[in-house]
């Protein structure tokens, strides 16, 4: 039994047995039909504490909801119930807890509109988006700001889940969100989406316009220099295309990484060899020294390439853990020598570190993904928060376009 759920229960306990307390001195005097029911209250009680002492949680909870009376006072109490149900997966408990609360007509209008939002937060775990859309969309007119605030957010939330793009923009323009820099941050990503289902449907044009309030709303939109990038390309018009791509790490030095292997196909072999030279001086990473390893071995064998990425591990003081099966890849006939050389250097790799490489990383909540390209976080939620987890020294100064 979790720790903070057993203190929930135990408070609830002990709360309603100090109120059967003051009621059985309070009352004494009555008659002895009201004496009855106070001796059915306390026996109820202490059925709870049993059922919460044998680790009978559930019944503990519905033992201890049914003394608890339902007005203002004992309110909050009858929401955390519900929500602890929420948590635990157990979304029809909660809906029927909070529907009870809801139906309610003697609470205030604050109190019904507090549980109306956890109504809504039961059917969105439920899965009943229609449902919860409904409920949200009534609160955020007649709610005050704070609630207002908290349904727009789980809104968003919904029509993130259904891919309602334009939706979500549409509530993204309240005033209480649009200001908020997180936000804004995601509606540039709302947009990038919409632009790429106008791609799925040859719109170019459009998806130009669409990408144009994408950068609007956030003019650091990496995403959608991305995407500005990809039409070009389809329009061969490669210079531009590398100069967008060129934007994306200029911002930050980690995007190299995704960028490197889209921009090597458009440049000269000279080109290529000048580029990457000045991003291993600036922003060495495990793309980059692979990419320039593949360049050598192609021009000037095996073992040049070899000798460089001996080169690179040692001035960079640590062993590139994806370089071992780039590696691999590399020497198709390896000499003796050159094989001696991959034994000891994958011998290497797999004394130094364990850890398997991840090419994200959120820099929001930590979470760690192995896809290339990932724009908003599975755990956290959060847009454009993923980086690449690919440099293998901290980053001075960023690099200028080369065209």
């Amino acid at each position: 039994m979790n720790e903070w759920m057993l203190l929930l229960v135990l408070i609830a306990a002990i709360a309603i047995g100090w109120g059967l307390g003051r009621f059985s001195l309070k009352k004494r005097h009555r008659s002895s039909t009201v004496n009855s029911d106070s001796s059915a209250l306390n026996k109820d009680y202490f059925a709870g504490l049993t059922f919460l002492l044998n680790d009978e949680q559930d019944k503990a909870v519905e033992t201890f909801m049914r003394l608890l009376e339902i007005n203002p006072e004992t309110v909050d109490t009858h929401i955390a119930m519900g929500n602890l149900f929420r948590s635990k997966g157990e979304t029809e408990k909660a809906i029927r807890l909070h529907q009870n609360l809801f139906a309610r007509p003697t609470l205030s209008r604050a109190l019904t509109h507090k549980i109306q939002l956890e109504l809504a937060r039961d059917f969105f775990a439920a899965g009943l988006f229609d449902r919860a859309e409904r409920l949200l969309i009534e609160l955020n007119q007649i709610a005050q700001d704070d609630l207002r605030l908290q349904s727009q957010r789980l809104l968003i939330r919904i029509y993130e889940q259904e891919k309602e793009w334009h939706k979500a923009i549409e509530v993204s323009a309240h005033k209480l969100l649009k200001e908020i820099p997180e936000q804004k941050a995601a509606l540039a990503h709302y947009y990038c989406e919409l632009a790429e289902q106008q791609l799925t449907q040859n719109d170019f044009s459009q998806a130009k316009k669409t990408l144009k309030q994408a950068l609007y709303n956030d003019s650091k939109c990496m995403r959608a220099n991305w995407i500005c990038a990809e039409l070009e390309l389809k329009n061969h018009a490669y210079k531009k295309a590398i100069h967008l791509l060129q934007r994306i790490p200029e911002q930050d030095p980690r995007f190299y990484s995704v960028v490197l292997p889209k921009i090597a196909e458009h440049l000269s072999t000279k080109e290529l060899h000048n580029y990457l030279d000045l991003i291993l001086r600036t922003a060495p990473s495990h793309t980059a020294i692979s990419l320039k390893a593949s360049l050598i071995e192609q021009e000037r064998g095996a073992d040049e390439a070899f000798e460089f990425i001996a080169q690179q591990t040692a001035e960079l003081k640590a062993v590139p853990i994806k370089l071992a099966a780039n590696m691999l890849q590399l020497v198709t006939a390896p000499s003796s020598e050159v094989q001696n050389k991959l034994q000891r250097v994958v011998q290497q790799l797999i004394t130094s570190s364990n850890k398997a490489h991840y090419y994200l990383r959120c820099q929001k909540c930590g979470y760690k993904s192995q896809q290339v390209v990932l724009w908003q976080c599975p755990k956290c939620r959060h847009w454009g928060t993923l980086r690449p987890d690919d440099l293998l020294t901290t980053v001075s100064t960023p690099i200028k376009n080369i065209l």
